[in-house]
Formats: C-alpha cells, sequence, structure tokens
C-alpha cells in the first residue's frame, strides 16, 4: 500500500515543500522498481505470443517435412512418389529441386492438408514405425531351402533353418553332395578348386551356421553367420622325389624337379566360415536367400618324406563360396 508523507504525523512539522520534493522522490522509485517491471513482463509475453502467432501462419503458408531424426524443414514439395519426395526452398522456386527418400521422412504435411501413401505406411501424414515388419501371424521361422547355385555347380546342397522366437537369431544346418570324381585331374581346373589352389575337391560335407539377424524382419532382411563344416575330400598332391633304389634303401635323399607325379587322398577335414546374406520372403511361405562366404579348410597333413625336414600338423586352405538358395518356409 502506498502511504503518502503528508500522512505521516512524525513529519508534520516538516516544511511542505521539503515533503513534496521527498514523495516525488519517493514515488519515482516504487514507479521504476515494481510498476515498469511489470509492464515490460506483460510487454515481452506479448511479443512472444505474437512470435508463435506469426511463426504458425508463415508454417502455414508452406508445405512440411520431418525427418526422421525429428529435423523439420519448411518446403515446397513438388511431387510424392512411392519412392521419393522432390521440393524445392519455398523461398527460392527458381531454384534446384531437392530428391530425398521417402524412406527417411517421417512425416509430411501439405500447407492445403495431408496426402497419405498407405502402400507406404503414411497415414494421415503419419508413418506408423511398425509399417513393414512382419507380423507373428504371417512369421515363418522354418525353413528348408536347396541351393540352386550348387546345383550348377555339380553340387546338392540341402538346408533346414530355424529362427528362434525373438527373430534375432537363428540356426541353420546344411550338407553337400558332389557329383564330380576327385581322382579326375580335370576337375581340379574347376573354379571351385582354382580357389584353393587347385589343393582339394569336396566329395560331402556338412556344417551348422549360427545366424544374427541384426534388423527387424521385413520382407526383405539382412544376416551374418558363423559356421562351421566338416566332411571328406580328394587332395591332389605331387611329389618330386626320386624313387630310386638309393632312396628306397635310405641311402641318399634328393628331389627330382624333372619326374614329378600326382596323387590323390581321401582326407577328413574341418572349415571355418562366415557368411553374409539376405533373407527375401516371396510371400508367407516362399522364400529366396542369398549368400557370400568366405572361410579356411584345415587338413591334416603328412609328415614330410626327408626325415631331416620338419613340418607342421596342418594345412590351411582358402575356401570361398556364393549361394542362392530357395525354400519353402513354415
Amino acid at each position: 500500500m502506498l502511504v503518502f508523507l503528508t500522512d505521516l504525523p512524525m513529519l508534520k512539522f516538516v516544511p511542505s515543500n521539503v515533503r513534496l520534493i521527498l514523495q516525488d522522490k519517493i514515488l519515482d522509485t516504487f514507479v521504476f522498481q515494481h510498476i515498469l517491471p511489470m509492464k515490460n513482463i506483460f510487454t515481452g509475453l506479448a511479443f512472444f505470443l505474437f512470435f508463435v502467432f506469426t511463426h504458425s501462419c508463415l508454417q502455414a503458408q508452406y508445405d512440411t517435412i520431418k525427418y526422421v531424426n525429428g529435423t523439420r524443414q519448411a518446403v515446397k514439395i513438388i511431387e510424392v512418389t512411392k519412392k521419393v519426395i522432390k521440393f524445392k526452398n519455398p523461398k527460392d522456386t527458381m531454384g534446384p529441386t531437392f530428391v530425398v527418400n521417402i524412406k527417411n521422412i517421417e512425416q509430411f504435411i501439405l500447407k492445403g492438408g495431408c496426402v497419405d501413401l498407405k502402400t507406404e505406411g503414411y497415414l494421415n501424414c503419419v508413418k506408423d514405425p511398425a509399417f513393414g515388419i512382419i507380423k507373428s501371424e504371417d512369421f515363418t521361422k522354418n525353413i528348408f531351402s536347396i541351393d540352386a547355385f550348387q546345383l550348377t555347380n555339380s553340387h546338392l546342397q540341402v538346408s533346414y533353418e530355424h529362427i528362434f522366437k525373438s527373430r534375432t537369431f537363428g540356426i541353420m544346418g546344411f550338407y553337400n553332395q558332389g557329383f564330380l570324381s576327385g581322382k579326375d585331374s580335370l576337375t581340379y581346373n574347376r573354379l571351385e578348386c582354382k580357389i584353393n589352389g587347385s589343393a582339394y575337391y569336396k566329395n560331402n560335407y556338412g556344417g551348422l551356421d549360427f545366424k544374427f539377424y541384426p534388423y527387424v524382419h521385413k520382407k526383405n532382411t539382412f544376416w551374418v553367420a558363423l559356421g562351421i563344416e566338416s566332411g571328406r575330400a580328394t587332395n591332389m598332391n605331387i611329389d618330386y622325389h626320386s624313387k630310386t633304389a638309393a632312396y628306397q634303401y635310405g641311402a641318399m635323399y634328393y628331389t627330382d624337379l624333372r619326374n614329378p607325379f600326382a596323387y590323390y587322398e581321401n582326407k577328413l577335414y574341418l572349415g571355418y566360415h562366415v557368411n553374409a546374406g539376405f533373407l527375401y520372403r516371396i510371400n508367407k511361405h516362399f522364400i529366396c536367400q542369398g549368400s557370400v562366404s568366405v572361410g579356411v579348410s584345415q587338413f591334416g597333413k603328412d609328415p614330410d618324406p626327408n626325415p631331416l625336414v620338419k613340418s607342421p600338423n596342418y594345412a590351411y586352405y582358402l575356401k570361398a563360396n556364393l549361394g542362392v538358395l530357395l525354400g519353402y518356409a513354415f
């Protein structure tokens, strides 16, 4: 409450002109410290509301797109297709046209209203984050497949895969049977043998792949895997050691590069590999998988015929493979 100096009994004996001067000073101090700050607050609030209203009006004059990272951008949309959105800078409509993949857009609003692309998961201009994810009732987790690429390479490979309930991991067992002879030198001129330096031909083998699906399962899903295999292969070996009587009795040992000869051995081997590929679901029950595999094959190594040479216990060879699997899912 404001009390004037004329109302204070203690100041009745102060000259009137002095009381008026003191009263003016106190009023000025009160106005600047109390009244004006309140006025500034209301003025600032009014300006803020005006700014918000103006910004909203300006936004309404343009189209708006919101990216999946949350960024909003005022644009002039030129064209919306199933794959891309084409737009211009609304302040430079004669300038370049920008193209953005629709997968990077979470929401888009035209100044005249919404345009939905239901085939791409947009409803009321907002993209459904679960769009494209295979529903539980449509998800088939068991897959039986035949490798079409191996068939063209004189091999038959069949496999069975089970995807666990979490949909993140899966396990696949496979068996491969070769139809060529490992004791035919022409077999080692094929690409599958040249990759390993023409050292061996796989007659038959089986193994397991432990698969990891890093993304949610949609129509096309990427995966990686670690695998192990074991089987029977034929090794082609070249021997340069002379079979003379002196050699047979151990009296001398020498290498004769002029008379090499080839001989074949059937051996068991272990293989270790890393795979990467995709699982494409044609529909609920039919699938196609593509894969690339690289690794090594481990063979037990016979001791060198020369007793003076100490040879390693194992020999390792490069292995590489492509796969195109056609399968039935249930």
